[in-house]
């Protein structure tokens, strides 16, 4: 091998070391996406939101037009159920006038759920912070309009006094699958 060959071979090796390097970073940053709502955005909303690791973002490449509802490690202070559908109702409620398709509800970046933006955005209309039982109503609404990754309804939609007990369930179901430590 003559010391042109070696000085092409190792400025090959290198090349695709360049390569290499940059595709996964890359792919890190564009799979964050960029920052939509952040978290201290999501705190200016509402002073009891602070140090929740909550995020809204949306992806660098997005024809489709979605959103993602992120629900990351509880770092700063641990949060619950009822924080993370408050988070859901005050970014649906910030969302309300931005274009999009659907909302994807993540869990550490893992997606689970999503909500049509519709019926997100009528989520965010209905809403009106301080007022628990309009709020506490809205909790088991989110089931009835949550979808899984294959486009099923999450939850079945339940009628009547015993309904509304299993509408709660749901939620809660919903909720923990986002809060899951992983």
């Amino acid at each position: 091998m003559t010391r042109n060959d070696k000085l092409l071979l190792v400025a090959i090796i290198a090349v695709l070391a360049l390569v290499g390097v940059h595709a996964v970073v890359s792919g890190n940053v564009v799979r964050g996406g960029k920052k939509v709502i952040s978290r201290v955005e999501l705190k200016n909303l509402d002073p009891a939101n602070n140090g929740i690791n909550i995020e809204v973002t949306q992806p660098w490449y997005n024809p489709r037009k979605e959103l993602s509802f992120n629900v990351g490690e509880a770092d700063e202070r641990n949060f619950d159920r009822f924080d993370v559908t408050r988070c859901l109702l005050q970014c649906a409620q910030e969302l309300e006038n931005r274009d999009f398709s659907r909302i994807y509800l993540c869990n550490k970046g893992d997606r689970l759920y999503y909500i049509n933006a519709e019926d997100f955005k009528q989520l965010g209309q209905q809403y009106q912070s301080g007022q628990t039982l309009n709020t506490l109503g809205l909790y088991v609404k989110i089931p009835q309009v949550t979808y899984t990754l294959n486009d099923s309804l999450a939850f079945p939609v339940h009628q009547g006094m015993l309904g509304s007990i299993s509408d709660a369930q749901d939620w809660n179901t919903m909720m923990t699958n986002l809060l899951r430590e992983n």
